[in-house]
């Protein structure tokens, strides 16, 4: 059980912690760590995005935060990066 609870509290802080290391791997990384960053920065991202709104908003909004947004946070996310894919405006 406390393993299953570090196992959690690691996965949350390194989706946390996601823009600021793909802002660290792209700016000082070797080529391998820039395209590790890619890659999990377009599978985690928006999650990133949805988790960084529930935490900003009560003390930002002063409000409870929506579920509904948060969901629409990630769809519109992984719409966004099919999009930039699809089109080739970013790629690995």
């Amino acid at each position: 059980m406390i393993r299953s609870l570090l196992n959690f509290l690691a996965f949350n802080l390194f989706v946390l912690l996601l823009p600021l290391f793909c802002v660290a791997a792209w700016g000082w990384g070797s080529p391998d760590e820039q395209w590790l960053m890619k890659v999990a920065f377009c599978v985690l991202g928006p999650f990133c995005a949805a988790i960084w709104y529930i935490l900003l908003s009560r003390p930002l909004l002063g409000r409870r935060p929506r579920t509904s947004v948060a969901l629409l946070a990630i769809v519109l996310g992984y719409a966004g990066i099919i999009f930039l894919l699809k089109f080739r405006m970013a790629g690995f």
